[in-house]
């Protein structure tokens, strides 16, 4: 015996009602987007839902029956119906789903470590002092891998202390060390499932490339422009360079040839004016003058030598 649904029933007219009206204003904002709740906390979920709604969004959190429906009516969403399994809420605004995916990004949340995380870079407590008494936390943080002493009626880190490595996993001990010191190792931030901007349906993984796109494509052009003007090969972009280089280089030829061509006569001609100009101011050197033989004087006599008769 087939089950049939009481369309009439006051609870499922609430809810044809409820999914009716997201359907409806689904349509008023250019980006609807399906954020995932599972691991995030409640105070960042509040946080980020009134920026949000703040810029005139808002996040819904619906009963899984009602989302999934929502999903349904449109045909590219459809395929995600199966994703309203997991914990999710409903996000609609007029940002872009890239716009959506950087606000996340910029509004991580700092949280201490749990037993079973696995470190995502090397975990490292600076050297230096610590508010710490001694007592039995100098035996946790000796336990936890961090490299202490008593100074001063203080515990200090004697030097930098690596608690655990990339890749390592979070034990107990090193929990206990890390929340001693006030340490919070790991970032929380809400991430979608996807985003649809009316035409395309962006998954999360498309989504994240947003974060370094411009950076990678202005970092690519560049490369690319630098080896198309370093293999002297004409594109649009460097053509305008390339041919000024090269009427620089003929000039500069043609100058250093004595060529006389329309690019150069010009400047060959002023050359030659200031050269000749230059010749001008030189005056001939005078040959010397025949000088009259000295007169021989006579030895021991300032007089002039007799002349002979």
């Amino acid at each position: 015996m087939d089950y049939v649904i009481d369309t009439n029933r006051k609870t499922i007219q609430e809810k044809i009602k409820e999914v009716d009206s997201y359907v409806k204003e689904m349509k008023n904002y250019k980006t609807v987007a399906l954020l995932n709740l599972k691991k995030l906390p409640d105070s960042l979920l509040q946080s980020l839902r009134k920026k949000i709604k703040d810029e005139g969004g808002k996040v819904v959190i619906l009963r899984k029956p009602v989302i999934s429906r929502v999903l349904a009516s449109n045909k590219k969403l459809a395929g995600h119906v199966d994703e309203c399994k997991k914990p999710v809420a409903l996000i609609l605004t007029n940002s872009s789903p890239y716009e959506l995916n950087k606000f996340f990004n910029q509004h991580k949340k700092k949280r201490a470590a749990k037993v079973g995380d696995v470190a995502k870079a090397d975990i490292v407590v600076p050297e230096g002092e610590t508010d710490l008494p001694p007592g039995p936390a100098l035996s946790e943080l000796k336990a936890g891998g961090v490299n202490v002493q008593i100074k001063g009626g203080k515990i200090i880190v004697s030097k930098d202390s690596t608690v655990a490595k990339a890749g390592e996993e979070i034990t107990l001990p090193k929990v206990k060390a890390l929340q001693s010191l006030g340490i919070m190792p790991f970032e929380v931030m809400a991430s979608l499932i996807f985003g649809y901007d009316g035409e395309y349906v962006y998954s999360s993984d498309i989504l994240s490339l947003g974060d370094t796109i411009d950076e990678d494509i202005a970092e690519s052009l560049s490369e690319a422009f630098n080896f198309s003007m370093n293999a002297g090969y004409p594109t649009e972009q460097n053509a305008d360079i390339l041919l000024k280089d090269a009427i620089m280089q003929s000039v500069n030829m043609a100058l250093n040839a004595d060529v006389y061509s329309s690019s150069s006569i010009e400047q060959l001609l002023t050359c030659a004016m200031r050269q000749g100009g230059a010749l001008e101011t030189l005056e001939p050197k005078e040959a010397p003058k025949d000088e009259p033989p000295k007169e021989e004087k006579a030895e021991g006599s300032d007089a002039p030598a007799a002349e002979e008769k």
